[in-house]
């Protein structure tokens, strides 16, 4: 059920009790496990391999794009985004993506380019055959993952944000290991005798002018048809199946056109009109995204108020105000910051430690009830309060 129907339920059937994602019973856990074993054993021996030849690069684009992930991890924070789920989720997801999706793209890829090769033409594929290979395998075994990692905690799923923050994990996951794989391989076939500006160059290209409408982004879409699929049980099989599908092909016609030569006649081979060309083809895919990602957080906010409005009514616990942001990153975001600018640091991250503690609570309350397992959070929103209060509370005038 989502978050937009929640509120249609009876109060007394409120559904508590959440699976684990360490669920060594059910098939989904261990191929799971297995596939990304299998693929951490193909990337060490990738990296193993490119050590021998180019260490730096290696022990460099390692540094690099870890601080690309936590980058992302702390976007991701930031929003409030990881109260979705418990870690164990996120590492299988960026595990996946990473690992056992890169694993099988990689030769997945170049059997369809060999393929359209000798259906088409060599000179085909040179121009077209990243745009056909790409999109099929990847968005495909991506996704996958994202199935497999929903079927491992099915309960933990309960609105469509759950789904497409599993979603994005995978794909900065997948995203982070092939540009690290390809940063390896540019330093290997580099013209010059330099370990470092491949690294860099990549960082810029494929990170920066690459990263916010890259796979994260398709699998997020993506997701979001797996998301309405699972929350909507309502509906007639045929409908949520095309909705999954006119997703995932979204998904897929974003990834096509981004490994397309279309609109490369118009832009020069300059670095500067390169990166317009970038900015160009990833804006769509941003605006599209972001469409998406807004649907999700209006039904989750539907969802937390339900939760919080059930479980949490002390106005002290989560005074109106904050009860109309809890679906709102960005705007408890914007109250974060319009505090630590009035009233100083400290005040700004006290706040930001009982929001995190609300939302918390709220989610422990729906798992297992009101009782042991929230008590230290409610003790933790009451202290946080106590703290910040005089803080923010107007001086008396002397």
């Amino acid at each position: 059920m989502s978050g937009s129907d929640v509120f249609e339920q009876d109060r007394s059937a409120w559904p508590v009790g959440t699976d684990s994602f360490f669920q060594p019973r059910r098939a989904a856990f261990w191929l799971l496990a297995a596939l990304i074993v299998n693929g951490l054993f193909y990337i060490v021996s990738m990296l193993a391999a490119g050590f021998r030849v180019v260490p730096i690069t290696v022990l460099l684009g390692l540094l690099v794009w870890g601080g690309y992930t936590l980058a992302f991890l702390l976007v991701f924070r930031t929003l409030d985004l990881l109260e979705q789920h418990s870690p164990e989720a996120f590492v299988l997801a960026f595990a996946w993506g990473g690992l056992g999706a890169v694993y099988f793209a990689a030769p997945a890829n170049i059997a369809i380019q060999s393929l359209c090769a000798k259906l088409v033409s060599p000179d085909f594929v040179a121009v077209w055959g990243p745009a056909v290979a790409g999109p099929i395998t990847e968005e495909f075994l991506k996704l996958a993952g994202v199935i497999l990692v929903v079927m491992v905690a099915r309960n933990q799923f309960q609105t469509y944000l759950s789904v497409l923050i599993v979603g994005a994990m995978t794909g900065l996951g997948f995203q982070v290991i092939e540009n690290l794989s390809y940063t390896v391989n540019a330093s290997i076939h580099f013209p010059l005798e330099n370990q470092v500006y491949p690294v860099f160059l990549n960082l810029l290209t494929r990170g920066l002018l690459s990263g916010l409408w890259s796979h994260a982004a398709y699998t997020a879409v993506a997701s979001f048809g797996v998301a309405w699929f699972l929350l909507h049980p309502e509906r007639r099989m045929v409908t949520r199946l095309a909705c999954a599908f006119l997703c995932f092909a979204l998904a897929w016609a974003m990834h096509f056109i981004w490994n397309s030569p279309f609109l490369e006649d118009l832009f020069d081979d300059g670095y500067g009109e390169m990166a317009l060309l970038l900015v160009v083809k990833g804006i769509p895919v941003l605006i599209a995204a972001g469409l998406f990602w807004r649907a999700a957080a209006r039904e989750n906010g539907a969802y937390l108020h339900a939760l919080a409005a059930y479980f949490v009514p002390e106005r002290d616990l989560i005074r109106d105000d904050e009860w109309v942001r809890l679906g709102a990153p960005l705007q408890r975001y914007k109250v974060r910051m319009e505090i630590g600018w009035t009233f100083g640091l400290r005040a700004r991250r006290l706040k930001r430690r009982m929001q995190h503690e609300q939302l918390r609570l709220i989610r422990k309350a729906m798992t297992y009830g009101r009782g042991p397992q929230t008590l230290p959070h409610e003790i933790a929103v009451r202290r946080l309060r106590a703290e910040l209060e005089p803080l923010i509370q107007p001086q008396p005038q002397a």
